[in-house]
């Protein structure tokens, strides 16, 4: 087998069967592929469903926590550890691969000295194709560089620090001991950010689309859309790691993360005590904000006017608190 595909579940049932047809039916050849599929301790029929394709076929290792983690941190670390190839891809249980990912991914990899190979991906949100703007539009259709310092807009928020558009020499994984934090949220973009900053060599196929990614949104949504004390406590302790790992550096996804964070904030559930508490350990971050701040992921109008909204949030916390109430109330 060339490389190993990596997928957390947990009462992924309903999906799960297209997403590991996915991986079987891919251009590459199934029998290429290591699939591991790590369950945190699921409570619908997911651990049988694993287990009766594990029985059909000799590349799927089922491995079947006996604890829920609260996010997929530790069963991708697992996967890491168990996985017997070279070269490691990252899957959700309720995404896709189209059928050529696996088999580009890892030509182009392979075909040259680079650590780690991305692609783009199409979102889709209930079912319906969700065409996203973004600022690799406009560039060329294959891009190379030897390290993230050539080209540090890869560390822009959303695309470039997804986990599940790469392929990623396992040796640089195991040689510098790069995880997923667990019990928190912004666990991938931890992990791409710490792979990229040591990477040698990186490559964009910026005209291949090889991921299909699902948001659910309604009676079954995806962790980003759950705005609970518990998911926000989570993407806070999220936010504060990666902020204090690259504190320093100037990478764009650092703004973006301070304006994701506090859109998390505004929709989120939480007592005024905790809405203080928050307020005041960004204060920094919003006093530091510069009004010139180029995000990637914004349009020039909505970029002027989040970077006005975010240092407006430096000024007063009754004015976020207040921001925050208001915006639930019209949700």
């Amino acid at each position: 087998m060339l490389i190993t595909v990596i997928i957390p579940t947990y009462n992924a049932e309903k999906y799960l069967i297209n997403t590991i047809d996915s991986v079987i039916n891919q251009t590459f050849g199934f029998e290429n592929i290591e699939l591991i599929i790590v369950d945190d301790n699921s409570t619908d029929g997911t651990k049988n469903l694993i287990l009766d394709l594990a029985k059909k076929y000799k590349n799927i290792i089922p491995i079947l926590l006996e604890d829920n983690s609260g996010s997929p941190s530790k069963p991708r670390n697992i996967g890491i550890k168990k996985a017997s190839t070279n070269y490691i891809m990252f899957l959700d249980n309720d995404d896709f691969y189209y059928p050529e990912m696996c088999e580009k991914m890892y030509l182009n990899i392979t075909g040259s000295s680079c650590d780690v190979v991305t692609c783009r991906y199409r979102q889709f949100i209930n079912g319906k194709y969700n065409r996203r703007k973004s600022f690799l539009d406009d560039l060329d259709s294959f891009i190379k560089i030897d390290s993230i310092n050539e080209f540090p807009d890869l560390m822009t928020l959303g695309f470039p620090t997804m986990i599940w558009t790469k392929i990623f020499k396992k040796s640089v994984i195991i040689d510098k001991n790069i995880l997923f934090p667990e019990g928190e949220f912004y666990e991938d973009v931890y992990f791409c950010a710490s792979f990229y900053e040591v990477a040698k060599g990186i490559i964009v196929l910026n005209d291949f689309y090889g991921y299909k990614y699902n948001v659910r949104i309604g009676k079954s949504k995806s962790n980003s859309q759950l705005f609970n004390k518990e998911s926000f406590m989570k993407q806070f302790k999220g936010f504060k790691r990666i902020t204090a790992f690259f504190k320093g550096e100037n990478f764009p996804f650092i703004p973006e993360l301070v304006v994701d964070m506090t859109k998390i904030f505004l929709y989120s559930d939480l007592n005024k005590e905790c809405q203080k508490r928050f307020l005041n350990e960004m204060n920094s971050f919003y006093k530091d904000y510069k009004l010139t701040t180029k995000l990637n992921t914004a349009s020039l109008p909505l970029n002027i006017i989040l970077n006005i909204f975010i240092k407006l949030f430096s000024l007063n916390n009754n004015f976020s608190i207040f921001t925050s109430i208001l915006i639930k109330k019209l949700k």
